[in-house]
């Protein structure tokens, strides 16, 4: 009676302790902005799927639009869209998304307490459960309104599952373990690969058994993934959300193999020191942490043979190293926004860590020294009030962060969405930011990002690439406004009058997540498109057959374009991988996306008549420098070669003017030639557009 009562008032404890952390982060919020708001734009992006749930629109983005793959965690806004439905609306949903994370996050923190509890102790698990409150990080981003809350609280239960439930035999997964495995699936990608090696093992083992049914039973919690998955394929166009290609290593310009296996060995080094040895590391005394968490683990493998519990040992010791190195592998940002992508590992590394604080079997009694548990629960309690008092700061100081974020986010794009909402209900508005805008202006929004719909990847390309996607809109395709920091598109041509500026606040805490000082509401203005499309050097008598419009990826695409654009470095910014070219003359501003050929060569293929010559027109020229560009200031001899490699014709690239201008070289291609053709250069050129003209 007395244990069932201790254990009782220590899960209070801890809720109430959960409770209070969110509470500080509320009224840390509070105290600097008001309403309530969450710390990042994109935690509005689920807002906005769960009202449209709520609506009965399901993957839908804005009213009346059509499928959109850019919830990364397909489960998290269906969670949240009867919150919507039960009149939670507006700012109310902030609040109910708020308490709705604060509830994971307790129920978090009691399945550390549990789990740890059953394998070392219950003091062990109430200082596990200090140790997981004291990874500040952990309850920013469990705190912001994304599906981090919702992810450590399954991968928690997982464990729990495995290791507190009936230990699996023959046959399919219990019902709770395959719910459990099915939500993970749809939780988070990282979570997923968790998800699916647990899957991968024990059909397996089932198969290897010559248990097929059984076998069957544990694929069945992979069916909600698969079905979601194909949805994607089918209607969008691809299998990964949106977010995994608009920020994924693989779909990025200038990627290859190299690259990858650089960016992972170095990244990952990067994280280990970065959690686990650095001082900056969101865990309190990192390499106290490392050693508790290697004692742990040795106290989790010695339960897991005694108990028969393998499977939960497994999960517990390696999914963190998966979620991080899942991470690492996809998109390499492991550190961002406070760390809120590897932050689904940090209550398992908890619980191992908590593991190590349990009693030795056995200590002192040997020896007739009965004081020694009581010195080592001592000890334990110590070192774990050590932790505490100087994770206090970082929780205060995360709470800030959060406050600052949410300051910030109310200051832009929630201003910017209740502006168009009054002011503009009709508006169809372009933005790089597609979160809480969409979510209060409740209207249509195109996102050149490409998170919940739209191109993805062209942003990525950078200024040349958006400004040719823009350029090539049909008239009926145009928006009406931009809602973006203004230099991010890279031209103020299509800009018209600013409606709405957003300066930021000063700053109250020294790190900020805000993008940039001011986000504008600006109206479009296309006068300027269409300007490049023909040569602007006279060509009398003969007429544009093909034209390669180099940085619109779509012509590229089309015309099998590849340029060598050199080789990417993680974390390179897109201005690396387009330019805008601009020209005053005799015809008018002309403006022009374009690329630097760093490695002077250029593949495609043109569709020509072979029958009859071809005047073959590069323009070039642009400035001699953009920012992280190379700097041109000579002359480049260019020759084009057929798919043979059999030399076409030649000439000279002139060096780029202090004006800036364009200049545009012709090659005579005489008839016969191959479609299929290459450039060769010895050193960087631009080029902004190929014309293929033949006699009219």
């Amino acid at each position: 009676m007395r244990a069932a009562r201790a254990h009782r008032l220590a899960a209070a404890a801890i809720a109430l302790a959960a409770i209070a952390v969110a509470w500080g982060f509320a009224v840390t919020v509070l105290r600097h902005t008001r309403p309530m708001g969450l710390p990042l734009d994109d935690s509005y992006i689920y807002l906005t799927y769960a009202r449209q749930l709520g609506r009965g629109e399901p993957f839908t983005y804005v009213p009346g639009g059509g499928y959109s793959a850019g919830a990364t965690s397909l489960l998290w806004p269906m969670l949240l869209a009867p919150l919507w439905t039960l009149g939670a609306r507006g700012h109310a949903l902030v609040w109910a998304v708020f308490v709705a994370s604060a509830a994971l996050y307790a129920a978090t923190a009691l399945g550390v307490y549990r789990v740890v509890g059953r394998i070392a102790g219950r003091l062990a698990g109430g200082l596990a459960a200090v140790i997981f409150f004291g990874v500040a990080a952990y309850a920013w981003s469990a705190l912001s309104g994304m599906e981090v809350a919702l992810t450590g609280a399954l991968l928690v239960a997982l464990v729990g599952q495995l290791g507190l439930g009936p230990v699996p035999g023959a046959g399919p997964p219990p019902g709770g373990l395959g719910a459990c495995l099915a939500a993970l699936t749809l939780s988070r990608p990282e979570a997923a690969v968790v998800a699916i090696a647990v899957i991968a093992v024990a059909a397996a083992g089932r198969l290897r058994r010559r248990e097929l049914r059984a076998a069957l039973g544990w694929l069945v919690p992979l069916a909600p993934m698969a079905a979601w998955l194909s949805a994607n394929r089918l209607l969008a166009g691809h299998w990964l959300p949106n977010p995994a290609l608009a920020k994924g290593h693989f779909d990025q310009p200038g990627f290859d193999a190299t690259y990858w296996c650089e960016a992972v060995w170095t990244l990952s080094g990067q994280m280990l020191r970065g959690v686990f040895w650095d001082p900056a590391s969101p865990l309190v005394w990192p390499r106290a942490f490392a050693v508790l968490w290697l004692v742990g683990a040795a106290r989790v493998i010695a339960w897991a043979r005694r108990e028969r519990r393998w499977p939960a040992a497994l999960v517990l010791l390696a999914a963190p190293a998966a979620v991080m190195f899942a991470v690492i592998a996809s998109t390499g940002l492991w550190s961002f926004q406070n760390h809120r992508c590897i932050a689904p590992a940090f209550p398992l590394l908890a619980i191992t860590a908590g593991c190590a604080l349990g009693p030795i079997d056995g200590l002192g009694v040997a020896r007739g020294r009965p004081a020694l548990p009581r010195i080592h629960a001592a000890a334990a309690i110590a070192l774990v009030a050590g932790f505490a008092i100087t994770a206090v700061p970082r929780l205060v100081a995360d709470a800030r962060l959060y406050a600052q974020g949410a300051t910030d986010t109310n200051t832009q794009v929630v201003a910017i969405g209740e502006y168009l909402h009054r002011k503009l209900p009709g508006a169809r508005v372009l933005v790089h930011d597609a979160g809480a805008i969409a979510y209060y202006s409740d209207g249509r929004i195109d996102d050149l990002v490409g998170l919940v719909g739209g191109p993805a990847g062209v942003a990525n390309h950078g200024p040349g690439a958006r400004f040719e996607f823009l350029d090539s809109l049909l008239p009926e395709q145009r928006f009406s406004h931009f809602a973006v920091y203004p230099g991010w598109l890279g031209t103020t041509e299509l800009y018209g009058d600013d409606l709405f500026h957003t300066p930021l606040w000063p700053r109250f805490e020294p790190r900020r997540l805000a993008g940039d000082a001011d986000l504008q509401l600006i109206a479009a203005r296309w006068d300027h498109t269409g300007t490049g499309d023909r040569p602007l050097s006279d060509h009398t008598g003969w007429a544009i057959v093909d034209r390669i419009d180099v940085a619109d990826l779509a012509s590229e695409a089309a015309h099998g374009w590849v340029g060598a654009l050199g080789r990417r470095r993680f974390g390179d910014p897109t201005a690396r991988w387009s330019v805008i070219g601009r020209e005053v003359g005799p015809h008018g501003l002309v403006l022009d996306g374009g690329r630097t050929i760093r490695g002077g060569t250029e593949r495609f293929t043109l569709a020509i008549d072979p029958a009859r010559p071809v005047r073959l027109v590069l323009r070039t020229g642009g400035a001699r420098s953009y920012p992280e560009h190379e700097v041109i200031e000579h002359a480049v001899a260019l020759r084009i070669l057929d798919g043979a490699g059999r030399e076409l014709a030649r000439a000279t690239l002139p060096a780029p003017t202090a004006a800036g201008g364009f200049a545009e070289v012709a090659f005579a291609l005489p008839a016969g030639s191959s479609p299929e053709l290459r450039t060769e250069a010895p050193a960087p050129y631009r080029a902004f557009h190929w014309f293929a003209l033949q006699p009219e």
